[in-house]
């Protein structure tokens, strides 16, 4: 950003002042942050600022507080951006609770039903996500109870799908089997974790006994696979025991495990 050329005279402050508010409201602390910028004589910068108060340029923090809250809430933004936008400039945090609470009072603001009203220019959600909708409400200051008690009273909720749901939706069946077979893990942790993806295991039986009787997938050999990957002692039963909880949480079977460890030893 490029310096401001320092102020000579006083009037050179009044005139930036004059600028500054005619481009936008300022609070007192943004105002006197940019005369800072302008002048090092403090005397001048309180001048000017008293001068721009006595002319109704420049607001005192509560009423600027109250016109700043009025504003971002009838351009439906809630409480938790105005107290941040208000923190920025300068405004101390009693006088923003104090300024929120008289105007949600005067202007009965209910921000349920602000984000309510935005959600009902969709008819439904099938060309967004979840988390799109979500982040841009959570952006203009509302608080995500509100914003899932809002999206929840959406007549076409059911169409709001996160972009795991739709990931999953959209997935092959075969292909997700195989990157989790490719990665060592056994039929129900497989299964687990397709579910956790939101893919459709209707078939999954059905596929994971096409992909063994082609030779794509065996179990048994994985399982050993995976108890070579680690130093168990099999003669040692604390061992043993150990080893078969570590084979049954990767998703193997009785079967599997018994023969991966009788290979083993």
């Amino acid at each position: 950003m490029k310096k401001p050329y320092p102020a000579k005279t006083i009037q050179n402050v009044i005139n930036s002042a004059i600028y500054h508010l005619n481009l936008r409201d300022h609070s007192e602390y943004e105002l006197r942050k940019k005369l800072e910028a302008k002048t090092e004589q403090q005397d001048w910068i309180e001048t000017v600022l008293q001068q721009m108060k006595d002319f109704g340029y420049l607001k005192d923090d509560l009423p600027f507080a109250l016109h700043f809250s009025e504003r971002a809430f009838s351009n439906e933004y809630g409480q938790q951006y105005i107290k941040q936008k208000l923190k920025t400039k300068g405004i101390p945090e009693s006088i923003i609770e104090e300024a929120l609470a008289e105007v949600i009072e005067k202007k009965q603001v209910i921000e349920l039903a602000m984000i309510s009203d935005r959600l009902n220019s969709y008819d439904d959600f099938s060309q967004t996500t979840k988390e799109k909708i979500t982040n841009d409400l959570t952006k203009r200051g509302f608080s995500f109870q509100d914003i899932s008690t809002a999206i929840a009273e959406h007549a076409a909720a059911d169409t709001l799908l996160s972009k795991a749901k739709i990931k999953g939706m959209n997935a092959d069946l075969t292909t997700e089997v195989l990157k989790l077979v490719r990665k060592l893990k056994g039929r129900t942790v497989i299964k687990q974790e397709l579910k956790m993806k939101h893919v459709d295991i209707t078939d999954l039986e059905q596929v994971l006994d096409e992909l063994t009787d082609a030779g794509d997938i065996d179990f048994y050999e994985n399982c050993q696979l995976v108890l070579a990957k680690k130093r168990f002692d099999l003669s040692n039963f604390k061992d043993k025991s150990k080893a078969y909880a570590y084979l049954s949480s990767k998703g193997y079977s009785q079967d599997e495990i018994k023969e991966a460890m009788a290979a083993a030893m």
